[in-house]
């Protein structure tokens, strides 16, 4: 074992910690554990930060409070947060009281903000600069900050001496303006900004829209404490995007390929059984119409094709409607427009596809009344699928609910029991009124 540990640290001494995360967590805990140990705190650091959330947590529960703390102390008070933030306050208080008073502040400071909110993944790297001194001694003042990083210069905001933000200075106007003017005469007091606890949903919507670089965040006496950066904006949106397409599975939204199966299993059953249900409402339809089939045996054939058909068309009305309403591209007046658009839509492509499904039915089993039918049935029911696919999100969004949520679930049983009631309703009338 010893010289397997000696292997892999040889082979990660000079990885990005990207590689070593993705190299580590596809180890067992207690194998991965004294590799990690026996790495330089700085690239320790910046490995668990890299890792997914899941196996993350694991590695933070057995990491002794001590060594936590100086692995944390190498990056920056808004990653160390997140790091630790991972961890039920009852461990993660330890770690602070190990840091020194200087490096704990900050940390604890970002620790009062949820993850989700503007505080939660803002940066307290940032430049402000006092809007009363001169470009010079602002000039100045710079040079001195050997720890900034490019990164950290997109915009320079302005504060009065009460920390209020109430401008911001491109670097070239400080660059190029006139030394012995001030701050406030060169700087732009319009700026754009964020509070502490508005959600980061919200905030990556902004920078979409905007494009912005970076915004600031400002706290309830409207002083500046940090900035939320593009780049942070993006592992959001990355974030909510793959939560979103995994709840319209019945997902959490958090789940990876290298999450622990037990984790997973817990995660994915109660939502599989709620499938199961929906699945014997549909076989529960069929069985209201038994004897039509037993009648009329050509229905079975079409069963299959009906529903799936009107759960791809929904699906595609489902993935738009949920896209635009993550990116707020659908205001609140804007319902009753997609619902009417998805109608004509929905009617448009069901005669189109009803007519082709209705021909097959007419020369595939030689019965006219069974391509009426079928045609009819399919006609019905992507109609149905395109307006639930428009109704279930908005309705999730008015109960306050995520409107990913299960969402895909709810519209295949809409599908289903929808495409099997018309189809095998058209067939049992069919039967009343024709002579088959």
């Amino acid at each position: 074992m010893r010289q397997l540990e000696d292997f892999y640290i040889a082979q990660l001494q000079d990885k990005h910690p990207a590689d070593i995360a993705d190299i580590l967590q596809r180890l067992p805990v207690d194998e991965a554990y004294p590799i990690l140990s026996q790495l330089s705190h700085s690239k320790a650091a910046f490995t668990l930060a890299e890792m997914e959330k899941d196996r993350l947590v694991e590695f933070l529960e057995i990491l002794e409070p001590t060594f936590l703390a100086s692995v944390l102390q190498e990056i920056p008070p808004n990653e160390a947060a997140d790091l630790i933030g991972e961890l039920p306050t009852s461990k993660w208080r330890p770690v602070l009281k190990s840091l020194a008073p200087e490096k704990a502040a900050p940390i604890r400071d970002l620790l009062k903000y949820p993850e989700d909110s503007a505080g939660g993944i803002m940066t307290d790297r940032f430049i402000s600069l006092n809007e009363n001194e001169t470009v010079l001694q602002s000039q100045k003042r710079l040079r001195g900050r050997v720890e900034l990083k490019s990164e950290d210069v997109s915009y320079l905001y302005v504060t009065n001496n009460a920390l209020n933000l109430v401008g911001v200075v491109s670097f070239r106007d400080l660059l190029f303006s006139p030394p012995q003017k001030s701050i406030r005469e060169i700087m732009n007091p319009n700026i754009k900004f964020v509070r502490v606890f508005d959600d980061q949903e919200e905030i990556a919507r902004h920078f979409q829209h905007y494009h912005y670089l970076g915004l600031p965040v400002l706290d309830r006496k409207n002083q500046l404490v940090g900035v939320v950066k593009a780049s942070e904006v993006l592992r959001v949106a990355q974030e909510e995007a793959t939560e979103d397409m995994q709840l319209m599975v019945g997902l959490s939204g958090e789940e990876r390929a290298l999450t622990p199966w037990t984790k997973s299993i817990r995660r994915r059953l109660p939502w599989l059984f709620i499938n199961l249900i929906t699945a014997f409402m549909a076989a529960a339809v069929i069985g209201i119409f038994e004897n039509t089939i037993a009648q009329w045996t050509a229905l079975a054939v079409f069963l299959p094709i009906i529903a799936g058909q009107g759960g791809n068309a929904g699906m595609q009305t489902l993935t738009i409607v949920i896209r635009d309403m993550a990116l707020g591209e659908i205001n609140p007046g804007d319902g009753r427009k997609a619902l009417l658009k998805e109608l004509l839509l929905s009617i448009a492509n069901g005669i189109a596809i009803g007519i082709v499904v209705g021909i097959i039915g007419y020369l595939w089993k030689d019965s006219f009344h069974l391509g009426i039918v079928a045609g009819a049935a399919m006609l019905l029911n992507m109609v149905a699928a395109s307006l639930s696919g428009v109704l279930i999100p908005l309705g999730l969004k008015f109960f306050k609910v995520d409107p990913a949520m299960a969402s895909s679930i709810f519209l295949t049983t809409v599908t289903d029991v929808a495409g099997f009631f018309f189809f095998l309703g058209l067939g049992t009338l069919a039967l009343k009124f024709f002579v088959l």
